[in-house]
């Protein structure tokens, strides 16, 4: 039996002015590889790369690099995959500083990153970050693959918004400045067996890598999805997991991301649904796991 992936629906949107996500699929007929990226956010007080931003200088290198690695060898191991990933993004970054000085001591860009590729007849889905991805079995049921850690930094977050609307701070911007030195600390966490993994052009990120298989023959479809456009699960409450799906593969996907700016613009400040980011920016590629 030979399987292959189909796209059935896709969609990105920024959040802000620069979209930093992205999404991808290996090779164009018959693909055997999806993914999608978030690029994360940088705090520095100053561009490091050249492009928009630096993390979305960084995923657009991924997606350059990503289809060629998977085109010399596309049943690689998992470990030398990303390993071969990491090595051409340190030599990408390391020619690429807009000074001498390379990061002087800043944070360098990342993304999170969730690959699924076919493997003989089974499905291998790597992950680095908060990006989801979303089983959903022949039955219906859908399983979650997401990052423990990262949930529980993520209601850290909200419950610290919380409690500086309660005092009185609802600017997006104070309260940005506000949690700066909170979200330092969490950044520190990055790449550090006991905190949580990102992708980025540094070895650490390596042993930070989740992977999960299961028999092809199990699976009909899959989500991949930026956290922003999970915000309709876990921050709205829009959908369930399952309804997440099923409305995504009904209506396609640029419907649902118009709901979720739909809702964003009805809470700007906030206040309904606590979130840092008013709009995150949000991607979604729905694919079908097809057999014959």
């Amino acid at each position: 039996m030979i399987f292959s992936f189909s796209s059935l629906t896709a969609a990105t949107h920024p959040g802000s002015k620069v979209n930093e996500d992205g999404y991808g699929t290996w090779p164009a007929e018959a693909p055997r590889a999806a993914w999608v990226l978030d690029g994360v956010t940088g705090i520095n007080d100053r561009a490091l790369l050249p492009g928009p931003t630096d993390a979305a200088w960084f995923v657009a290198q991924v997606q350059e690099a990503l289809p060629a690695l998977l085109s010399a060898s596309p049943d690689m191991p998992a470990a030398d995959l990303v390993g071969a990933l990491v090595r051409e993004l340190e030599r990408r970054q390391a020619a690429a500083w807009l000074d001498a000085g390379g990061a002087d001591g800043r944070e360098t860009p990342a993304a999170s990153f969730a690959l699924v590729r076919l493997i003989g007849s089974q499905i291998e889905v790597l992950r680095l970050g908060d990006c989801l991805v979303l089983i959903e079995a022949a039955d219906g049921t859908v399983t979650v693959l997401d990052h423990p850690v990262l949930a529980a930094i993520e209601a850290e977050t909200r419950n610290t918004l919380r409690a500086l609307r309660a005092t009185g701070i609802t600017d997006p911007k104070q309260v940005f400045a506000a949690m700066l030195p909170q979200l330092r600390a969490q950044r520190m966490r990055r790449n550090l067996l006991d905190g949580y993994g990102v992708l980025a052009a540094e070895q650490n990120c390596l042993p930070m890598v989740h992977v999960d298989r299961m028999p092809a023959h199990d699976v009909r479809r899959i989500l991949l999805a930026s956290d922003g456009f999970y915000r309709l699960v876990d921050h709205y409450n829009a959908a369930s997991d399952a309804e997440l799906v099923r409305r995504t593969a009904e209506l396609g996907a640029d419907a649902l991301l118009t709901q979720l700016r739909a809702i964003e613009a009805a809470d700007p400040l906030a206040t309904t649904h606590p979130r840092l980011k008013i709009s995150d920016d949000a991607t979604a590629l729905l694919i079908a796991v097809n057999q014959r």
